[in-house]
């Protein structure tokens, strides 16, 4: 599409641009809150690396830190459903790896 048609808004207004978009919102945002609710270390092994189907995944680096965002699971996912209100946003899914997935920007 034609730089015209970005700016005026049509672009942006097609579902699964806005989607991507809104994904794209929520897991930043997510990203800047997670390491204020996980104490020291913790909040650099939680990763948010995508939203999809009302489901914010995260990938966590240890066992303690997949236990400390449990424990504040509830919190985050409360908080982020009064930020985006449009969005169902109805549930956290975490797995441990070290590795970045493949979602994962470099």
């Amino acid at each position: 599409s034609s730089l015209r048609d970005l700016l005026s808004g049509s672009t942006l207004n097609r579902p699964g641009v806005r989607r991507s978009i809104t994904a794209s919102m929520i897991v930043e945002a997510a990203n800047r809150m997670i390491p204020g609710y996980l104490p020291g270390m913790q909040a650099f092994e939680v990763v948010a690396i995508s939203f999809k189907e009302g489901a914010l995944r995260l990938r966590v680096k240890s066992s303690a830190a997949r236990h400390g965002i449990t424990g504040v699971e509830r919190e985050l996912l409360v908080k982020l459903q009064q930020d985006f209100p449009s969005a169902k946003i109805q549930k956290i899914q975490t797995f441990l790896s070290k590795e970045p997935s493949r979602y994962e920007l470099p």
